[in-house]
């Protein structure tokens, strides 16, 4: 079996969305693929939705403990894949720090996707082994500080959620059931407060929650499991029983009160008000300056004030004309992609 010409590695269910955008244009330009994941629900979940082939490897740890004997296995785990599969000749990923770690002793040349400078612990780890860093330009040099020079770090005038915002998905039966629920209907995503890097998130997100189910349908979307059980007990919460993407709901929903990730950039770009209760980062001003419909606020009370006013009057807006001027990443991911593997030649 000839090896992989691209591997491309997802550890996130925006990712897994991502790498369903670029198959189609690596093949186009005859490049063979090998797709992995870290074990994860909502990782693998995408992927299973969109009928994209992939390799389980590694799975997430907890504790601080966890997370480094997991990774350091995930390591080994790689080289048993390859040596079934052949030696991928370049990695594409999004900075899973074992997949990294691994191309970088194996000298595989390494495209580095990363919007999330706030992942100290990560970026410290990757930045310096990365062949290019392909960033939004909103950001700036600040990835400089990681130890990468200025001249691999590479820009693009627009967002990672541009590689698929716009894309027509499948939608699965069970959104059938979201018709019933009473409007408005606001999307609620929560906090990743797993994550190593979440941190001070002044809104307590149980209290938010209920006084929002006084508005009308809530359509939560769990990042864990465990969330499940505890929220299908509270009136007026719908939760979609089986995965789905937030592109899926779009059409569906009045509003979304989210942490201030993937989800809120997905529903700003795409018109809809949306309010950020945490993550005030470059990404979130970037978009509001662009003009789209996204504000950060950071107490409950307020949140509950604006968000009666956005659902009195329908706020969504068409964004097609400020879309069109934005970048999507996927034509610099692919070039940067087709160097590594020409300087191979």
């Amino acid at each position: 079996m000839p090896s992989p010409d691209v591997w491309l590695d997802t550890v996130t269910p925006k990712i897994s969305i991502t790498i369903n955008s670029m198959l189609p244009i690596l093949h186009k330009k005859g490049y063979s693929t090998l797709v992995t994941a870290k074990k994860q629900t909502q990782t693998t979940d995408m992927l299973d939705i969109l009928k994209v082939p992939y390799k389980t490897v590694g799975e997430y740890g907890t504790t601080l403990k966890e997370k480094l004997a997991t990774e350091q296995k995930r390591t080994l785990e790689f080289l048993e894949l390859f040596d079934t599969v052949g030696y991928p000749k370049v990695l594409w990923t999004h900075g899973d720090i074992s997949a990294i770690r691994t191309a970088f002793g194996l000298k595989i040349p390494i495209v580095y996707a990363n919007d999330t400078v706030f992942a100290y612990a990560v970026a410290k780890l990757a930045c310096p082994l990365v062949d290019y860093l392909v960033t939004p330009k909103c950001f700036g040099n600040s990835w400089s500080k990681f130890g990468i020079s200025k001249a691999r770090i590479v820009h693009y005038d627009g967002l990672e959620e541009l590689a698929y915002v716009g894309t027509e998905f499948e939608k699965p039966k069970s959104l059938k059931d979201i018709t019933n629920q009473k409007k408005p209907r606001i999307l609620f995503r929560d906090a990743e407060y797993q994550a190593v890097y979440c941190k001070n998130v002044k809104v307590d997100s149980e209290k938010l929650l209920q006084e929002l189910t006084k508005l009308g349908t809530i359509i939560y979307l769990p990042r864990y499991e465990k969330e499940k059980t505890k929220l299908e007990k509270i009136p007026n919460v719908w939760i979609p029983p089986e995965p789905v993407l937030t592109a899926q709901l779009i059409p569906y929903i009045d509003l979304m009160i989210g942490s201030g990730g993937t989800a809120c950039r997905e529903t700003a770009l795409c018109g809809i008000p949306t309010i950020n209760f945490h993550f005030w980062d470059a990404q979130s001003k970037y978009l509001y300056k662009k003009g789209f419909p996204i504000q950060i606020i950071r107490n409950t009370k307020r949140i509950i004030t604006t968000a009666k006013n956005l659902l009195q009057k329908s706020n969504k807006i068409n964004t097609q004309e400020l879309l069109n001027k934005l970048e999507s990443p996927i034509p610099t991911w692919a070039k940067h992609i087709e160097q590594c593997l020409q300087k191979q030649k």
